[in-house]
């Protein structure tokens, strides 16, 4: 049988890394939405120069 305070620290390893990786998305997902809107504008501007797809 595994020794649970071995199965508890490696799990609670994982988790820490599973919030960093999570807090690291987030901020992603913040930077994206600063020039989300960028983007937008370019898609439009191009389909009213009639480049759209």
């Amino acid at each position: 049988m595994k020794d649970i305070h071995e199965v508890l620290r490696r799990k609670q390893s994982e988790q820490a890394q599973l919030g960093k990786q999570i807090e690291a998305l987030q901020a992603a997902a913040e930077q994206l939405r600063g020039v989300a809107h960028l983007l937008n504008e370019e898609e439009g501007e191009k389909e009213a120069a009639g480049l759209g797809n």
